[in-house]
């Protein structure tokens, strides 16, 4: 409950307020991705393409079931009034990312809550309805997920 009532209050980010930088110039990058949704080869993939180009990458996944993984949090790792309770996720969310790559559709209270957490300078990820005030940059997502996320990079190597 707690969550929702800071995702509505939230609101949209002002992008005039924010800090910008190119994609050739960012440093580090985060990804946010649904475990449930893409597989872990699509995340390797898409972090040696991030690191190919001499980017920092860190990741986290959220999954409906819990993990052994420490980079996989699930609902039990965010009490009901928003507390972040695992380590390794309290880290990600306060790491200061030049751009956080998000990979989710399903609207996911828990992983909207980190994605709006975080304290990224410019979030991507697929266009949707629930993502639409967290995100700076919102690309549909194509039929195929390796090739939406390929897209991804090659939209932020426009920046």
């Amino acid at each position: 409950m707690i969550k929702n009532i800071f995702l509505n209050h939230k609101g949209k980010p002002t992008i005039a307020s924010k800090e910008h930088c190119t994609y050739k110039e960012s440093t580090n990058i985060g990804i946010l991705y649904n475990a449930d949704e893409f597989n872990i080869e699509i995340i390797n993939k898409l972090e040696e393409l991030l690191k190919g180009d001499g980017k920092n990458v860190a990741r986290t996944g959220f999954a409906d079931k819990p993990s052994e993984d420490s980079l996989v949090f699930n609902k039990k790792d965010i009490s009901s009034t928003g507390t972040i309770k695992k380590d390794s996720l309290s880290f990600f969310i306060n790491q200061t990312f030049d751009f956080l790559i998000s990979l989710d559709s399903s609207g996911n209270i828990n992983f909207k809550y980190v994605l709006a957490l975080s304290k990224a300078t410019c979030k991507v990820g697929f266009e949707t309805e629930e993502y639409y005030d967290l995100l700076q940059l919102a690309l549909k997502m194509d039929e195929s997920q390796p090739k939406s996320v390929t897209n991804i990079v090659r939209y932020l190597k426009m920046i």
